[in-house]
């Protein structure tokens, strides 16, 4: 069973175009990754982030690898756990704009898809792979800056119960 493919839609609806403009002084990542979604999460990318997954057709079907990447980097640069992540997906705007699902009322993915994405991310050490052509993006479109980027901005981060 193939893995669905992230797909968002590059048309910028009227309800974006509001947000992007509240976004000029405050919250530039979040603008940038919804101008920038399409070529950060291109098909040859995208195909890199599925051999993640054995192609058994056993189990529960996975989230499109592509939007549980983005939720990681929105989930570093908020600095939130992975249950914050999820309500936060549901109740802010700029969240529910960069994942494509504006007005949604039920959670795009759970707490537990999302841990368990972080660590097949980890494990096929992809994590740094999304850090890097998040940052050449940004370098090669100069619609932000990577150096404001925080200093402590870690794509992956580690919230198993010790």
């Amino acid at each position: 069973m193939a893995i669905k493919r992230w797909s968002p839609s590059q048309i910028v609806s009227r309800q974006e175009k509001f947000i992007l403009g509240r976004l000029k002084r405050n919250g530039k990542l979040y603008a940038f990754l919804r101008q920038h979604r399409d070529q950060l999460f291109d098909d040859a990318f995208q195909l890199e982030l599925e051999t993640m997954y054995r192609d058994s057709g056993a189990g529960v079907d996975a989230h499109p690898p592509a939007l549980m990447a983005m939720v990681l980097l929105l989930q570093s640069y908020a600095g939130a756990s992975d249950a914050t992540a999820v309500e936060l997906s549901l109740l802010d705007l700029r969240w529910q704009m960069v994942l494509d699902c504006l007005g949604a009322t039920e959670p795009v993915f759970s707490q537990g898809a999302l841990f368990d994405f972080r660590q097949r991310l980890i494990a096929a050490d992809l994590d740094r792979r999304l850090l890097e052509r998040s940052r050449e993006l940004a370098y090669t479109t100069k619609a932000f800056d990577p150096k404001k980027l925080p200093k402590t901005l870690r794509v992956a981060m580690d919230s198993s119960p010790l």
